[in-house]
């Protein structure tokens, strides 16, 4: 008789499913060929959903045989793990003790006075999130490619019963919506190095399917209220417009986004990839199925990162620059300025088009009015910080906010962020439409023509459209 092992790690498990699955064998043929027990093998494909949803959701060990026990333990691993994952996203070195002394902290914080972080419990944990000894004791940030080859691997049981419309990524990242290429080291005589914020940055967050459908994009800044936002519906821009005094984003905010995204997919069956961020909290929806990167690997698994977000930027700072070269014969202007309101009308990620070709054209730009390396310019917040990575232990317990962000923030911009303008009229704007056909045809620019022509009989519909809703004892009583 064959000798019975009595515990299985969690991709044993698996194993034993993708058999009876694939060869529909007995319970007695998958005992004798995995030498457990025949209840054994019953009670695993009795929990095959779990299991499988287990082994597709969680970033967890395959050889872990047993779950983490909830309630007070399931804290301290959870406050001790986002605090592992903020602190090896400054890329400070780790070691075991440290992450021993920093539990028995986090327990007491939490009332677990007789809390032990034993070696035991360090392995443990070691094991359940995935953390390689050469992750906890060296310095270096490089990618283990272990772990991406695991998440590979995965994918396409993850994505499995999932349409191309119906697959998403979720990115966020920080943009230096003033920046110049002569002002690539300094802005505003801050240094932006070592996580420091500068007030001329915004947090873009973008979300695009398979087949290249962006979801509207969600813009973070410092103001509320900017004063260039005055008579303006920020929304018709194109964008959702949110604040808080660092720009970054929140849980608060992913939750209220998330929340909203998951009203609009009702009906569909929709899986979103998102990094493993103290930013994004793990929640169950309703037609969304939440999946997370592993820690550390967004540079070759997270597809945003893999070109798309440089060319969204690539687009923003080409439009950026023909601003400013547009700007330097204009007398009435002293100093090109650029509000918040042109970033996000900038914020155009409509068509994709070829990272070399936008290079390309940044290049030209760049050399006709600035000695700089344009590849230099289009990297300059390539790593900015978009999330508060604080390393205070309550604010980890507290969702990683020490204050309220969302609430508490400016209710206008510095006033160097533009100055107030007069609400124009429809038949302002009728006229300098007009104006525009006029100088178009002086310079025979068909294309231009044409945009205009659209723009004016956008204009009339409008004029139209507000004679419909006006009564007609309007013109008898006056």
């Amino acid at each position: 008789m064959a000798p019975v092992r009595s515990r299985l790690t969690l991709k044993n498990k698996i194993d034993i499913i993708k058999c009876y699955d694939a060869k529909k064998q007995s319970v007695r043929e998958l005992a004798t060929q995995f030498k457990v027990g025949k209840t054994q093998i019953g009670t695993i494909l009795k929990s095959r959903v779990d299991l499988l949803r287990k082994w597709c959701d969680e970033n967890v060990n395959g050889e872990t045989k047993k779950n983490f026990i909830e309630g007070k333990g399931f804290e301290i691993d959870h406050v001790c793990y986002e605090w592992f994952c903020r602190v090896r996203a400054k890329n400070l070195p780790i070691s075991g003790p440290l992450i021993q002394q920093k539990a028995i902290e986090i327990a007491k914080t939490l009332g677990r006075t007789n809390f032990k972080a034993s070696n035991g419990w360090l392995e443990k944990f070691r094991k359940r999130h995935n953390i390689a000894y050469k992750a906890i004791c060296g310095e270096s940030s490089s990618v283990d490619h272990d772990i991406v080859d695991d998440w590979n691997n995965k994918l396409v049981e993850i994505c499995e019963g999932f349409i191309p419309k119906n697959i998403f990524n979720l990115d966020e990242t920080g943009l230096f919506f003033r920046a110049l290429p002569n002002k690539t080291m300094c802005l505003k005589g801050e240094n932006c190095s070592g996580g420091k914020i500068s007030k001329e940055r915004i947090t873009v967050m973008l979300c695009v399917n398979m087949e290249g459908d962006f979801e509207t994009p969600l813009v973070i800044g410092k103001a509320l209220k900017p004063r260039c936002f005055k008579n303006i519906i920020v929304n018709d821009l194109g964008v959702t417009w949110k604040a808080n005094r660092k720009a970054w984003m929140t849980q608060e905010l992913m939750k209220e986004w998330l929340s909203n995204f998951d009203r609009k997919m009702q009906g569909r069956k929709v899986i979103l990839f998102l990094d493993n961020a103290t930013s994004h909290p793990h929640l169950n929806l309703q037609n969304v199925k939440l999946a997370f990167f592993p820690p550390n690997v967004t540079s070759t698994c997270q597809p945003l990162d893999l070109g798309i977000i440089k060319n969204f930027k690539t687009h923003y700072r080409i439009n950026l620059l023909k601003h400013v070269i547009s700007s330097i014969d204009n007398e009435n202007i002293k100093k090109p300025n650029v509000t918040v309101l042109e970033a996000v009308m900038w914020n155009n990620i409509g068509k994709l088009t070829q990272v070399e070709d936008l290079s390309n054209e940044l290049t030209k730009l760049v050399s006709t009015i600035y000695p700089t390396n344009a590849q230099d310019y289009s990297s300059i917040d390539e790593c900015l910080q978009t999330e508060d990575l604080s390393l205070n232990i309550e604010d980890i317990i507290n969702d990683g906010m020490s204050e309220d962000e969302s609430h508490d923030v400016e209710q206008e911009e510095d006033s160097t962020d533009g100055v107030d303008e007069e609400k124009i009229t429809l038949k302002e704007a009728l006229q300098l439409a007009n104006k525009l056909k006029t100088f178009c045809l002086n310079k025979s620019d068909a294309v231009s023509l044409s945009l205009v022509n659209q723009l004016q009989s956008n204009f009339e519909a409008i004029a139209i459209q507000e004679k419909k809703q006006t009564k007609i004892s309007d013109f008898f009583f006056q």
